[in-house]
């Protein structure tokens, strides 16, 4: 339109050069308006999103790649309920966990393998093959003989399930959900269908079925052929190649045009061996270096950085303002990727001129893409050819191809996520004391478990109340912030209310675990708060001495009323107290633990074997604290008056002037002889003092003493030995 409106145009004005001057601008405004639309290849970002729609095209994957797939069958959410807590007037909990059964389909092409997996960006799968979440995991490789799913078949019957053979896909059975908001992830996968890098040759030869047709330059890690025809699975790969078809009369084949076979003179197939003249040229054109693309931006996946998008960019010499966007859905590193950019920019201007030549009819032996010499040595490519007056017209193009020049690059900072090898898990059940109000009621348990590595993403729990019976769940334990055991013997305590004599040697679990030393004003406020065995301690002073092994010292012992008068051998289990990631164990649950035979049993996120630890029955947390500053005095008479001060499980702090509260429903001691004396005792005292009266002194051994219990309502205390002197 724009050359018919200038021509006129310049015509009115200049005449017949004004005319001509015009049809020449309005064919280059014509020829950019009515451009045909470039073809562009597969869509990179096809690979990355997980979808479901009927009708969608599988991939032919090669090398080895991360794509999302298809689901193509799945079933409902399946729905687990679990109840816990009631009883005692307290309110029962129920929670609800899902978990779904799914296939994807993966690649229409036959795999090797299935290496890492991720679900929203995060690895389900590492490189060692272990889950991170549980599930029964099941793959098939393509073949034309494989055998139906059993899950499948079972679910819509073995009549009507597909083995979906020539297809390559997944199986998942119940992949828990609960890390996933309860909802199915988007998976990707990273997929092996041919071991080492493969190139255009390759994935041509089996697209095409014809063995010994295709040869490529460039290799890439992988490659994911799709489109309604092979030519545009083949497109991208035969453009960043430059391959050309090559038809001669032995065959034909497609090659990268560097690669089309020698180049042959134009004058050595005339009939006359004549040289050619410059009569010979019908035609010449050279299209303008404004008609070129200013810049080529290459897009493809980056190995580096978990197969993510990747970008190169170059620049083409003396081209447009265009921008030309190449997407290669192939695995290509960052410095390849930038050759192959170069590249492409440099052999931008190939094949821009082009000429029809006049030859004889022994040109029609001339290979169509092979590369033709004339006689002032310009190297050309035999576009096609054109049998006509006895002659044969041949259409010749430029060739100036271009070599890569290998550049580093940078592939950029990766963002995936951290593929830990299998960790091993360890978690320990510690009987805590009362700390803190209200006083409690049943044993106080907690269970806290970690990783040999940060890898390591928790275990479910599950206590059994006694042999034989249902286990019950617990919840899930999170990797504790310092867990670990005690790598040298610890001696009692001093009775110093600082212990400064002895230090914790401690190794943890995970070596990149820390602890860290408080001051004065900070310890005696309730910092660092921990257990070793079943003493609470506090720590004031913690030094890195290894990888994961600390020195502790400044320590304050027994605290929240635990006995301090027994050493701990090397291994005694270690937790820092004040870390959220601890589970406790519900009351109701807790409450089996005396009568014993219960056990805790526990499986970690990515493992189906289960582990049991026996719970400790003593239920620390009910007993009373023990009786202090016990004596006997002579009462004037014979008689001796034993005295004592108790203490209270609700508050084990102390405080000069002010009785502690009571904590149990009722004050009342017990108090025996020891070592016992048949017809004395035991004796219930309902206040803490005790009055033997003359003749039962008279009637005790030398060397006899008292032993003092608070009776509490669930259990009786240690005692307190006082000496009858």
């Amino acid at each position: 339109m724009a050359t018919l409106v200038l021509t006129v145009v310049g015509g009115i004005v200049g005449g017949p050069v004004g005319a001509a001057i015009g049809a020449t601008v309005g064919q280059q405004i014509d020829a950019q308006i009515f451009k045909p639309k470039g073809r562009e290849g597969p869509r990179l970002a096809d690979l990355k999103v997980q979808a479901s729609t009927y009708g969608q095209q599988i991939p032919q994957l090669f090398g080895t790649m991360r794509v999302a797939g298809s689901v193509i069958w799945a079933t409902d959410l399946i729905e687990r309920r679990t109840k816990s807590g009631g009883g005692k007037g307290r309110p029962s909990v129920t929670e609800y966990s899902y978990a779904v059964s799914l296939a994807v389909a993966l690649s229409a092409r036959r795999v090797r393998a299935i290496r890492r997996i991720w679900a929203d960006g995060n690895l389900l799968r590492g490189a060692s093959g272990s889950f991170k979440e549980r599930c029964t995991f099941r793959w098939y490789e393509g073949s034309e003989d494989q055998a139906v799913d059993p899950l499948i078949a079972s679910a819509v019957g073995i009549e009507s399930a597909s083995a979906f053979r020539g297809l390559s896909y997944v199986v998942f059975e119940e992949l828990e959900l609960a890390s996933f908001g309860n909802r199915i992830p988007s998976l990707t996968f990273e997929v092996e269908a041919d071991a080492g890098a493969i190139d255009a040759g390759l994935v041509g030869e089996v697209l095409l079925g014809e063995a010994g047709r295709c040869t490529g330059r460039w290799a890439f890690g992988g490659y994911a052929a799709s489109g309604d025809r092979a030519r545009d699975a083949l497109a991208p790969l035969f453009d960043a190649d430059a391959t050309r078809l090559v038809s001669a009369p032995e065959g034909w084949r497609l090659a990268p045009t560097g690669e089309a076979g020698e180049a042959i003179a134009l004058a050595d197939f005339g009939e006359a061996r004549r040289s050619e003249s410059a009569r010979d040229l019908i035609e010449r054109r050279r299209a303008s270096l404004g008609s070129l693309p200013g810049t080529i931006r290459l897009r493809h996946y980056e190995p580096e950085r978990d197969y993510q998008l990747g970008q190169q960019t170059s620049a083409v010499a003396g081209g447009g303002v265009r921008e030309e966007r190449i997407d290669l859905p192939a695995v290509l590193a960052a410095d390849a990727a930038r050759a192959l950019a170069r590249q492409l920019a440099a052999a931008a201007a190939d094949e821009r001129e082009t000429c029809l030549w006049q030859a004889d009819l022994a040109a029609l032996a001339l290979p169509v893409g092979g590369r033709v010499i004339l006689a002032d040595g310009g190297i050309w490519r035999l576009a096609g050819r054109t049998v006509k007056d006895g002659g044969v017209e041949v259409e010749l193009r430029r060739h100036q191809p271009a070599t890569a020049i290998a550049l580093p690059a940078d592939p950029g900072v990766p963002v995936g996520a951290p593929d830990w090898p299998d960790a091993i898990g360890t978690v320990r059940l510690f009987d805590l004391p009362t700390i803190g109000s209200p006083v409690a009621d049943a044993p106080r348990l907690l269970v806290a478990g970690a990783g040999d590595n940060d890898g390591w993403r928790g275990a479910d729990c599950w206590i059994v109340p006694a042999p034989g019976a249902a286990p019950l769940a617990l919840g899930t334990v999170r990797p504790a912030a310092a867990l670990g055991a005690l790598a040298a013997p610890l001696a009692a305590a001093s009775d110093l209310l600082v212990d400064r004599a002895n230090v914790a040697v401690v190794t943890l679990v995970n070596p990149s675990m820390t602890l860290e030393s408080v001051d004065d004003a900070m310890l005696f406020g309730g910092a660092n708060r921990a257990m070793i065995g079943g003493e609470c301690v506090q720590f004031g002073t913690a030094e890195a001495a290894g990888p994961g092994v600390w020195r502790l010292s400044r320590l304050l012992r027994g605290r929240a009323g635990a006995a301090v008068d027994a050493a701990h051998a090397a291994g005694t289990p270690f937790v820092l107290l004040d870390d959220p990631a601890l589970l406790t164990v519900p009351a109701d649950l807790a409450a089996w633990a005396p009568g014993g035979g219960a056990m805790l049993q526990w499986a970690a996120r990515n493992d189906m074997e289960t582990t049991d630890i026996s719970v400790p029955g003593a239920a620390v947390a009910l007993r009373p604290l023990a009786p202090v500053h016990g004596h006997a005095r002579a009462d004037g008479e014979g008689g001796l008056r034993v005295s004592w001060i108790r203490r209270s499980r609700l508050d084990t702090g102390w405080r000069d002037g002010v009785d502690q509260p009571l904590g149990e429903s009722r004050e009342l001691y017990r108090a025996a002889l020891s070592p016992p004396v048949a017809g004395f005792g035991p004796w219930d005292c309902v206040e803490p003092q005790l009055v033997l009266d003359g003749g039962t002194v008279a009637a005790l051994p030398p060397g006899t003493g008292i032993e003092i219990r608070q009776a509490g309502d669930f259990a009786l205390s240690p005692p307190l030995l006082v000496p009858l002197t």
